[in-house]
């Protein structure tokens, strides 16, 4: 049981306890001796027993002989009849004799409601709530209770002039509670204050559930329970010691007693809403509905008729109260049967409300007076029901954590998922498609952007492939794309596909990323040939091609079967320049036009190599050679020929062979391993014999 509901709980006791006076002898044919009791304890008298009675009479002398006598707390119209008003309407006067102390002392006398009117004297102060008179004419019906103080000894006569013509029933439904003043006043305070608390308790319980309900809109049972709180806290205040009146002394009793009488109507619908929502099609929404049009039927025809009329009907009401709690006890009773969750406790927590209402129906047509055992049902109840939230939050929180786990879970898969589907796809290859995921993809989806792309493969790798067993090829490809596949990535690029030994990898940051992902290949193949050299395996040489332009990047395939792609003539172009790489014995050819975008071109080592036309182009390109200083000597030797080199080439170009020839000769005779300066030399010499005609431009065609 949560910390809530037992301060709930505490409280209903505690109300209980304050209403609650101390144990008093009878009254006997309108007698009382109290000349022993302790009024000094603190306690008060509730003046229970046979009083006095005088039937359609008022100003009855003190010294008169009663003609009967009637008990109290009872109703006129209680069987055995006694009282000579068979309706509950007339009028008369209740006598009671009490023997006090014998020294003076300060009492007080309080009698609640009396239905519709009363005067209460004794000695020489009165009090009157309403207006008691001979008929419904001359009277003038209220609710409110009253007190007053008065100063006694030895005995006290108390008289209460009773009248009633606008309620079913008339007499005494409550006892007078008599006592030393202080003892009164603080019983009456106690009442009227915990009657407050328990209101504002109940407002409170009811504006939990509705705040549960709009954060958890789906659990109408929670909306209809913080209805009824709300409508029960309403009530409180029109019944018991109507402390109503405190709020609004001059409040008309019709609206009182009305709000009385609904207000049982309006509890019964919502709880049956209630039960509904917490037990879903349990019971059948045509009853609620009929019911809920027989309660809107109610609430108007007491609206238009008057108290006197519609109380005629309570004993119909509170049997009919009866069979509809009945028959949901049964309905429940079922749910408990078929083993629906919380039903149990929920049905335990009914029959609690259940005797409670009776206990107080039964007081009700018996006269007894007023019962908090009602109240205390309730609050019972609302322990259960505060119970069952907490169950069901509780299961609630175990399925989220359950559900938290089973999303992680998935979520866990969905990543590994998407990581695989990268290793297939790039991540970079979506994003520039502006998707987020796989999943988005769709067969057709495109993007037309300006991009770097790096095309490499190694020279000697057919040879070595042929040179070793079938099981190790693969093994020997991956170990060798292992080692490139880093050096792209961490200069912002991603691999698009394998092409066997070759690479294509795609750039979007600029042709210097490119470049420094081409040099730390060659960087991190060189580390490879040193592990290599020392197994006995042949070092490995690798030619690297980049080209810049704008290309369509996009997926390609048939609904059961994707591919990413890249198509576009920069594509074609930076593999034809890869493919001259062995020819030239260059390492990283790269083609003018894309390398003058290089933002630092100062601080890259290159030589202009040659003016070409590859195989399915008729524009000439100028590629450029990207030196690497300090990988091999054969580079080094490169760097300090550049000027002499690209001088020869100049006059090559302008076909003054002479001296082209010249220089290439004495760049070959520096670096005897500069393929480049040997294939210039082996051209030179042929077109001195050979010459040129008129349309010479100095461009080179390669098939291949």
């Amino acid at each position: 049981m949560t910390r809530q509901t037992l301060i709930y709980l505490s409280i209903a006791f505690l109300a209980t306890a304050c209403r609650m006076v101390a144990p008093s002898p009878q009254v006997h044919s309108g007698e009382l001796d109290l000349r022993t009791f302790p009024f000094e304890s603190g306690s008060a008298v509730a003046l229970q027993g046979d009083w006095k009675y005088f039937p359609e009479e008022f100003d009855v002398p003190s010294d008169a002989t009663a003609p009967t006598y009637l008990p109290v707390p009872a109703l006129w119209n209680q069987l055995p009849l006694r009282s000579g008003a068979v309706d509950g309407k007339g009028f008369g006067t209740y006598v009671l004799d009490i023997k006090l102390p014998e020294e003076t002392q300060i009492y007080s006398v309080y009698l609640p409601e009396v239905r519709t009117a009363f005067r209460l004297i004794a000695g020489n102060r009165s009090l009157v709530s309403g207006v008691p008179g001979h008929t419904k004419e001359t009277t003038t019906p209220s609710a409110q209770g009253q007190s007053f103080t008065i100063s006694a000894k030895d005995k006290l006569q108390i008289r209460i002039e009773v009248s009633n013509f606008h309620h079913k029933e008339g007499g005494l439904p409550n006892a007078p509670v008599f006592g030393l003043a202080e003892s009164v006043q603080n019983y009456i305070l106690a009442q009227s204050t915990m009657d407050l608390a328990l209101t504002g308790a109940i407002f409170m319980f009811g504006l939990y559930h509705f705040i549960l309900f709009f954060y958890r809109n789906k659990q109408r049972e929670a909306f209809y329970f913080g209805f009824f709180c709300l409508v029960f806290a309403v009530r409180i205040p029109f019944i018991g010691s109507k402390t109503i009146y405190a709020m609004f002394p001059n409040i008309p009793w019709d609206l009182v007693i009305y709000a009385e009488y609904a207000s049982v109507f309006v509890l019964g619908i919502l709880f049956l809403w209630f039960v509904d929502g917490l037990f879903p099609r349990f019971i059948d929404t045509k009853i609620i509905l009929y019911f809920s049009a027989y309660v809107q039927f109610m609430l108007v025809y007491g609206l238009i008729i008057k108290p006197e009329v519609y109380t005629q009907f309570e004993v119909v009401f509170q049997v009919l109260g009866i069979v509809y709690a009945v028959f949901l006890g049964i309905r429940l009773y079922q749910m408990v049967t078929k083993g629906l969750p919380d039903a149990g406790i929920f049905f335990l927590g009914y029959l609690i409300l259940f005797v409670g209402f009776v206990y107080d129906v039964f007081l009700a047509y018996s006269g007894g007076g007023d019962s908090t055992l009602s109240q205390i049902a309730v609050f019972l109840f609302f322990g259960v029901q505060s119970t069952i939230v907490t169950l069901r939050t509780a299961r609630t929180f175990r399925k989220k954590i359950l559900l938290k786990e089973e999303f992680e879970t998935i979520n866990e898969q969905f990543i590994l998922t998407n990581r695989f589907y990268a290793k297939f796809i790039p991540r970079d290859f979506l994003t520039h498609l502006g998707k987020e995921s796989i999943e988005e993809v769709r067969l057709g989806d495109s993007s037309e952007r300006e991009i770097t792309v790096l095309f490499a493969d190694i020279w000697e790798y057919w040879d070595i492939i042929y040179s070793i067993p079938l099981e190790n090829r693969m093994l020997f490809t991956n170990s060798y794309l292992g080692r490139i596949g880093p050096c792209v990535r961490k200069n912002n690029g991603f691999i698009d596909k394998y092409i066997g030994s070759a690479i294509m990898a795609l750039f979007d940051g600029g042709i210097q990323n490119s470049i420094k992902a081409a040099e730390d290949i060659q960087w991190e193949l060189e580390k490879y040939n040193e592990r290599r050299i020392t197994f006995g395996y042949l070092p490995l040489h690798a030619g690297i091609g980049i080209h810049s332009g704008d290309t369509m990047l996009g997926i390609l395939g048939e609904e059961e079967r994707f591919e990413s792609t890249v198509i576009s003539d920069t594509v074609n172009l930076s593999s034809r320049i890869q493919g001259l790489t062995k020819k030239y014995g260059a390492r990283i050819l790269v083609s003018l036009t894309s390398l003058m975008l290089h933002e630092d071109l100062d601080t890259i080592p290159y030589r202009i190599l040659d003016f070409v036309r590859v195989k399915g182009k008729q524009e000439t390109v100028m590629i450029a050679e990207v030196l690497i200083p300090d990988i091999d000597a054969i580079s080094n030797k490169k760097i300090e020929n550049r000027e002499q080199f690209e001088a020869a080439i100049f006059d090559y170009e302008r076909a003054d062979f002479v001296s082209a020839l010249e220089g290439f000769r004495a760049v070959f005779a520096n670096n005897p391993e500069d393929l480049a300066a040997q294939i210039y030399i082996e051209r030179c010499e042929y077109y001195q014999t050979a010459g040129v005609g008129e349309d010479w431009d100095g461009v080179s065609a390669w098939e291949k």
